[in-house]
């Protein structure tokens, strides 16, 4: 049965106009929209509402990454033009490795894709695909997932988009990413545009979320109420070869409110010395987060909407060269008494960050180079392993 749903209201108004009068024209036919609240389910499966909208007849179909099918089900694959909820039932997956699949919702001649990943009974963690090796676990069902491809749209895939620029884990109710993860590699570090703020930009809103009718902070041309400063997540400095890929770091789902001295200092010069490790290997992974905590504060009203202060922040880092993985991570407490600091005293293996954030780093890892050599990476200790970098 048809119905609306609020992550999907941007889409009724044409939609509604379309339903009654659609001529199944290609002219006519947007971009459908398809979106699974819990990318990530455990192994005991379950059952949710796929959120689907086209303004076309359309049909949706499993591609799965393995040889083991089936364990999928959806309660209706094809429809006219319109707004849907569409019940998905995922069986309860008895190996010990986690599956995957991809679901493609296709129109006359557009479609949209997302990843379902579960959970083995053997603990295996499971990530949403694409697999790539920056990504953590994707396990909060209350967060969104996106990522922005090098031209400053979202990533859809390897066919229809250009490369991948940056991920983002988007919260809602606190208004603010609490990671973004990105490779580096002097490739990707290459160019000397600058700054997009310098240049007569701004900070805009993420188009992505605005597409999708969600609330975002306020910052074109101010920082966040109460004195807190815009603060990057993936650095400008990250992303020089072109003003799309500078701008896109500018939008607000990678800022944090922060407080200008830390900004300026401590967390500045690690962002130069990780920069420094991405120049010595073949590829960096960096997951770059804000810790939020029941003592973060929020900011003072920008547009309407006030954002969480982050506690601390963090950067955990995966490095390959010559065929071998190492890790590290730093974790510095928000607050201007460490701005003048070494970032160094505050560096600690990847697993000890993963225990203080609730977040299981670098994913794919353990597919890998197998569960025991990804977590030896992971204990590592780190001030060993960033010596040699």
């Amino acid at each position: 049965m048809k119905r609306s749903f609020q992550p999907l209201q941007w889409a009724l108004g044409l939609i509604s106009a379309m339903v009654l009068f659609s001529c199944q024209k290609q002219e006519d036919e947007t971009i459908p929209v398809l979106k699974v609240p819990q990318a990530v389910v455990s192994a005991q499966g379950g059952g949710q509402s796929l959120e689907v909208a086209a303004t076309s007849s359309w049909t949706l179909s499993i591609d799965y990454a393995s040889a083991e099918t089936g364990w999928i089900e959806l309660a209706q694959t094809a429809g006219s033009a319109g707004v849907y909820h569409v019940r998905m039932n995922v069986a309860p997956n008895e190996g010990d490795s986690p599956r995957s699949a991809t679901l493609t919702l296709k129109g006359i001649t557009l479609k949209a894709t997302a990843q379902v990943s579960q959970a083995g009974s053997g603990g295996g963690a499971a990530v949403a695909a694409p697999m790539w090796m920056e990504l953590p676990v994707l396990d909060q069902p209350d967060l969104y997932f996106f990522t922005h491809d090098w031209e400053g749209g979202q990533y859809v895939s390897r066919q229809q988009s250009s490369k991948r620029s940056w991920s983002f884990y988007w919260d809602p109710k606190n208004y603010v990413s609490h990671w973004v993860a990105y490779p580096l590699n002097t490739g990707l570090l290459k160019g000397s545009y600058g700054r997009y703020d310098n240049k007569g930009g701004g900070f805009p809103p993420d188009p992505i979320l605005r597409d999708l009718g969600m609330t975002q902070p306020e910052l074109w041309d101010h920082s966040y109420g109460g004195g807190w400063t815009r603060g990057h997540q993936i650095p400008s400095a990250d992303r020089q070869e072109s003003e799309k890929v500078n701008m896109c770091t500018y939008y607000v789902t990678n800022m944090t409110p922060q407080q200008y001295d830390f900004n300026g200092g401590i967390w500045a010069n690690l962002e130069g010395r990780v920069r420094s490790y991405a120049k010595n290997c073949d590829t960096l992974y960096v997951v770059t987060g804000c810790h939020i905590t029941s003592d973060s504060d929020w900011s003072g009203h920008s547009g309407g909407v006030a954002a969480r202060v982050p506690s601390a922040y963090y950067k955990a880092l995966l490095r390959l060269k010559g065929g071998s993985y190492t890790a590290a991570a730093y974790y510095l407490p928000h607050s201007k008494s460490i701005a003048a600091d070494n970032f160094s005293d505050y560096a600690l293996s990847v697993s000890a960050l993963e225990k203080k954030v609730g977040v299981d780093f670098f994913a794919v890892l353990p597919m890998v180079v197998g569960k025991d050599q990804a977590s030896a990476i992971e204990k590592a200790d780190p001030k060993t392993v960033v010596s040699k970098w």
